[in-house]
């Protein structure tokens, strides 16, 4: 009786496998697009990849960001929120849809999103640049000096001399 259920068991893990594997092939058909600076198809993988899989992550991250410099900004929100849905340490999905609410003149959302995207992602140095350009513009020196600093602790040396460098630009 076990040895039956260890064969079922592992067939529906296989089956799980092959479930998920079209989401991804999709997904990377998609990156593939992004690289060749193909945008419609790029757009179209990571859409079939959501049909596939409507809480892949890094396929709704994608297609938000696409959407994003489209400036297509509501659509932009929901895919990002569907990737930090999926991955609520998805950093750069909070990032994403600052990003957008900003575009929608949704300032205090926005603010929320990046203090949130900092609190999940402390060690990507990313979010912390992300939120640093965003005090720039708003006249936040101080936050934004603040956010640099954290971001090259954070980052590698190479990406830490480049945010070095801009440190030093703004003192």
């Amino acid at each position: 009786m076990n040895k039956c259920f260890a064969f079922a068991f592992a067939a529906f893990l296989q089956l799980g496998v092959c479930f998920a594997a079209p989401a991804d092939d999709l997904f990377d058909q998609g990156q593939q697009a992004m690289a060749a600076k193909d945008i419609v198809k790029a757009m179209e993988a990571f859409s079939k990849a959501l049909e596939a899989d409507p809480a892949h992550a890094r396929a709704a991250y994608e297609r938000g960001r696409l959407l994003l410099v489209i400036g297509e900004a509501q659509n932009a929100v929901a895919d990002f929120t569907t990737a930090i849905v999926s991955d609520p340490a998805f950093g750069r999905a909070l990032v994403g849809r600052a990003q957008a609410k900003l575009l929608m003149k949704e300032g205090q959302g926005a603010i929320a999103d990046f203090d949130q995207a900092i609190a999940v992602a402390p060690r990507d140095f990313e979010v912390h640049v992300a939120r640093a350009a965003f005090r720039l513009k708003i006249g936040n020196l101080a936050g934004a000096k603040a956010d640099l600093e954290n971001a090259k602790a954070v980052a590698d040396a190479a990406t830490a001399l480049k945010i070095g460098e801009m440190l030093g630009k703004l003192k």
